[in-house]
């Protein structure tokens, strides 16, 4: 019966048969490969963690890392690190020598560093390799090649492999920009490949490993969706740092401020992506997905050498023990306020990004909740249609603007045409935005003429529409950090501390919010979220049963 009951509980937490996969994101030098040092660590005990362990916490939040920690020392796995840059290497070398070296040329590569390129000899893993040596041929001896063609490109080794990444995106290949359906999952196909090579190979040995994989890292919006899509045990974990320990981590690797530049252009824009353009689907955007993780870790500069590492080693021992022991604690407060504003911004009716707001007070206890939307009583822009508007239907939808502008309205019947098909093929509805119709319209880019109040005053009205409490030392949580308007509302409502996901781009937080003698904290979130917030919190079965089975096993 104990055999029975011990395997039966095992079962359950797929003890005998785990499977995770982590994808990490994060910009150039937020530390995406370092979190991938510290997963994929052999020995719990080398990891440098100041997770509490004492007799005597001082709080439930001291309490529940000496939970984790205890757990965390019987549970720990080695994760197998799959380097997406090192996989541009391996598709390199496996093309014909003259394809490669015109590859290289043409972005830019000196004649004599492709000679030192064409040196370096790889021996390519096949079916009857073994998992022994299929996982050191990507965890070491692949790296070991790649690391040596990054010394030979010297600084411009990040410039030519996001050359050649982009390459991928498009082509499929290294070798070709050429656009091409296949190149938007090239390379998650190639990692795929990987990981159920790796998967099947552990099964079938003697032991059946467990399977725990990082992927570092992931660069388009895409290539996540393609694993989220795929695996349900996949995590999509993004990896963060304030700017300033950023720029500075990135100026001690010898880049200069030219250099941070053309990096940082090449992989995050304050624009979005303009899905029109036949590349968008192909080009970095971290942006993208940083919106779309699971988690967020936040890694910043330790303040001596001795705990360095230590607030990002923290983290990821906190979240791998929850994706292997669901429900062993519960979220945070920070956690607990970010999921409803995450969860609010699904009622936005934007049809160009949704976003969520919480106000709490200053112990975590929530006064309102708001989303960007447009005000009460208008109707939202998903649920309008360019074909109502021009044939007068739904007419309490549109403004006396809209349906009587002499500009307005033969602009749209122009823009109108075109989309006709759609609607007729697949039956989407005809949604616009009115801010980006009047802006091509009057050849402006005045972001004042949306029809949506932004999630954040959304949700300070509704405090005041309804007599609410005062928020005088509370907190805002929003899903993007706040604009320079919200950003006035904020400091003026004397919110004491404002946590967010993704930063607004502009000077809302080095011009409005940091200034005077009133000046409120600015905090990356941290912590998991939407699926990620269900998954590592709702325990797979009563602890109190889980214990009750455990104890009936060693008693037998």
């Amino acid at each position: 019966m104990s055999d029975y009951l011990k395997e039966a509980l095992s079962s359950i937490y797929s003890e005998n048969d785990d499977f995770v996969i982590i994808g990490l994101t994060g910009r150039t030098g937020s530390g995406c490969t370092t979190a991938a040092k510290v997963l994929s660590t052999h020995n719990f005990e080398h990891i440098k963690t100041s997770l509490f362990n004492g007799g005597t916490p001082k709080n439930n939040q001291q309490r529940k890392q000496k939970i984790i920690l205890n757990r965390a020392r019987k549970v720990w796995p080695a994760f197998i690190h799959i380097r997406t840059s090192s996989l541009i290497t391996m598709e390199l070398k496996k093309e014909e020598k003259e394809e490669a070296q015109n590859a290289l040329s043409e972005i830019g590569v000196s004649h004599e560093a492709i000679k030192k390129i064409e040196r370096i000899k790889v021996k390519l893993p096949t079916s009857k390799t073994s998992l022994e040596e299929t996982v050191n041929f990507y965890t070491k001896n692949l790296p070991e090649t790649h690391d040596q063609i990054k010394e030979i490109l010297g600084k411009d080794f990040i410039r030519i492999y996001q050359e050649l990444g982009r390459r991928m995106r498009c082509s499929g290949s290294i070798t070709s920009a050429d656009l091409g359906s296949k190149g938007v999952t090239a390379i998650p196909r190639t990692i795929d490949k990987i990981i159920k090579t790796i998967r099947e190979k552990s099964k079938e040995s003697s032991t059946n490993q467990k399977t725990y994989i990082v992927i570092d890292a992931i660069r388009n919006q895409f290539e996540a969706t393609y694993f989220q899509d795929r695996y349900s045990s996949f995590y999509l974990m993004a990896v963060s740092c304030n700017e300033p320990d950023r720029i500075s981590r990135l100026s001690k690797l010898g880049y200069n401020q030219d250099e941070i530049l053309e990096i940082n252009s090449s992989e995050h824009s304050d624009d979005p992506i303009n899905f029109d353009e036949e590349d968008a689907y192909m080009r970095q955007d971290i942006a993208s997905c940083l919106q779309r993780a699971d988690i967020y870790i936040n890694n910043p500069n330790s303040k001596n050498t001795a705990s360095k590492y230590f607030d990002l080693a923290d983290q990821l021992i906190t979240f791998v023990t929850l994706m292997i022991h669901p429900g062993l604690i519960s979220p945070s407060h920070i956690e607990r306020c970010m999921q409803i504003a995450y969860t609010a911004k699904l009622n936005s009716g934007c049809i160009s990004r949704q976003v969520g707001a919480a106000v709490t007070d200053e112990d975590f206890s929530l006064r309102a909740i708001g989303w960007n939307d447009v005000p009460e009583g208008q109707t939202p822009c998903n649920l309008r249609c360019r074909s109502d508007l021009l044939s007068g239907r739904d007419q309490t939808s549109y403004s006396d603007y809209e349906m009587n502008d002499t500009k307005f309205r033969p602009h749209m019947i122009t823009t109108t045409i075109p989309l006709q098909p759609i609607w007729k093929d697949t039956g989407r509805n005809l949604s616009y935005c009115f801010k980006n119709e009047y802006n091509v319209l009057k050849n402006e880019k005045n972001q004042v003429h949306t029809r949506s109040l932004h999630a954040e005053e959304n949700a300070f009205l509704q405090i005041s529409k309804h007599g609410g409490m005062p928020i005088s030392g509370g907190k805002l949580f929003t899903t993007a950090s706040p604009c320079e308007l919200c950003s006035k509302k904020s400091y003026q409502l004397g919110i004491r501390e404002i946590y967010f996901i993704d930063p607004y781009p502009g000077i809302a937080t080095t011009h409005t919010l940091k200034n005077g003698s009133r000046i409120p904290e600015l905090i990356l979130f941290t912590g998991a979220i939407g699926r990620a917030f269900h998954n590592l919190y709702t325990p797979k079965i009563p602890y109190k049963d889980e214990i009750s089975t455990l104890s009936k096993t060693i008693r037998s």
